[in-house]
């Protein structure tokens, strides 16, 4: 069956989760407490379903169940999400003249990306006015070990093995799949500030990333060069990172971050 929002037909939304997630935004919309019998005249649906969605909500932090009054009210955890987005948005708006000032520089697509579990997710791109780019694609997740991006992000945490899946499986003949390789690779580039990836995630792919840091000095997000090898070399590796870290600066100190503690290029 499908699930119709106005006109549209969506073949793919899960009823159930749709559902919840209608209480949930009931909630919202009022911004106060609701009585079980006060959501499900919002949302018009029988009291045991609405108390199940309650239930499974609250056991993921999304609604607080106030048991002395019996009512129900948003939950903590639907307050860090907003703030998580709230940070992801205004990392894309800081980076993005720093970006598209990096593309006309250098012709090539700038990516900034974000650490999420073993994967970098992309989440701003300006893309190289040539015809020949990379794969990468708004939204698209590489694995952090096999990325300029990861590796940038990676070198600059604690503990970065968390961030490395048991088994790290060849992008290319060039993937580093080992974990002493790729923590190797992870101390050079806390090194010299920069990652490198020498068409390890893609074939035929060079790219450089450098790491963004919010206050206290946190890792946030990373920004990376890419392009076709054939167009940057090994011998305009260190034009192009000297060009990141400087942009990568730029951008963490309007995030907040303390100059002096960032890393030397």
């Amino acid at each position: 069956m499908t699930t119709k929002q106005g006109d549209i037909e969506q073949p793919y939304v899960v009823k159930p989760v749709f559902k919840a997630l209608q209480v949930l935004i009931a909630l919202g919309d009022e911004q106060r407490s609701l009585t079980l019998t006060e959501i499900c005249h919002r949302v018009r649906l029988p009291k045991t379903t609405v108390f199940r969605y309650l239930q499974t909500l609250a056991q993921c932090g999304f609604v607080t169940h106030d048991r002395q009054a019996d009512m129900y009210h948003l939950g903590a955890r639907l307050f860090e999400l907003g703030q998580l987005a709230g940070q992801q948005l205004r990392i894309r708006d800081v980076a993005l003249p720093v970006m598209v000032a990096l593309r006309d520089r250098f012709n090539e697509t700038v990516n900034l990306g974000i650490l999420d579990g073993y994967d970098v997710v992309y989440v701003e791109m300006v893309e190289s006015h040539h015809s020949l780019r990379m794969q990468a694609t708004l939204g698209s997740r590489d694995p952090a070990y096999s990325t300029a991006l990861g590796k940038a992000m990676l070198a600059f945490i604690d503990e970065p093995a968390r961030h490395l899946p048991a088994r790290l499986m060849p992008r290319t003949t060039f993937t580093l799949h080992t974990r002493a390789s790729v923590m190797k690779a992870l101390a050079q580039a806390r090194k010299e500030g920069y990652a490198l990836d020498d068409q390890e995630n893609e074939d035929g792919a060079r790219c450089v990333g450098a790491p963004i840091f919010e206050y206290p000095g946190r890792v946030t997000a990373a920004i990376s060069v890419s392009a076709p090898a054939s167009r940057l070399g090994r011998d305009q590796v260190g034009d192009v990172a000297a060009a990141l870290c400087a942009a990568a600066a730029t951008i963490s100190r309007q995030l907040g971050h303390v100059e002096t503690s960032l890393p030397s290029f």
